[in-house]
């Protein structure tokens, strides 16, 4: 190869280079930008809505979470139940729910095969997750943390699950509400260090 080719290789290759590392952290940096986003404005919720399971909404400081971390958005195959089932689930009060279960998604993380049950959610066209991990009952909620998943999301057999959105029942910022406690084929062998912290007033 002539010297002149090479120079020109070499000057392609990094504008490639430059171009590919401005996409990935303009990518990077608005995933992060929407993420805060979605907090700010669900602190400004629970802060001013009527709803808000916060008491104290004059001392109230917002929410906590992990540092968002895209290691913790994985690709999940999802395996629907082949007919219509329901799961009796414990509730945070002592009672149970029936809930429909719609089947179950699989994923590796840290090295481990992970699984969790998905249930079909009171709100339309979405999937909820209730789970636990590692980090309950110490930096996460011990009860446990949700996910919710727009079957929109859904792509063949695939979803894509990112814990960096797990949140908090309400149960965990006031006894008041009576909240679904994660299944024990729900609890996780391992630590997911995403997602909302335990809530201290």
């Amino acid at each position: 190869m002539s010297g002149r080719k090479i120079l020109l290789f070499v000057v392609a290759a990094a504008i490639l280079g430059i171009v590919v590392y401005s996409f990935s952290s303009k990518k990077k940096g608005s995933y992060a930008d929407d993420l805060r986003m979605e907090r700010l404005e669900k602190d400004q919720n629970y802060r001013t809505s009527s709803e808000s399971p916060i008491k104290d909404k004059a001392g109230f400081q917002g929410l906590k979470y992990f540092p968002a971390d895209s290691t913790y958005e994985v690709f999940a195959k999802l395996e629907e139940t082949e007919s219509t089932k329901t799961f009796a689930v414990q509730m945070t009060g002592g009672q149970t729910e029936t809930y429909t279960l719609y089947g179950k998604v699989r994923f590796e993380l840290q090295g481990k095969s992970c699984e969790l049950l998905v249930f079909e959610s009171t709100e339309a066209g979405t999937l909820f997750i209730p789970f636990k991990d590692q980090t309950s009952g110490k930096e996460s909620y011990g009860g446990g943390r949700y996910l919710d998943i727009p079957e929109s999301d859904i792509t063949g057999n695939r979803v894509t699950i990112d814990f960096n959105k797990a949140y908090n029942p309400y149960c965990a910022y006031s006894p008041e509400y009576t909240c679904p406690i994660p299944p024990k084929e729900n609890n996780l062998p391992i630590a997911i260090r995403a997602g909302e912290l335990a809530y201290h007033e």
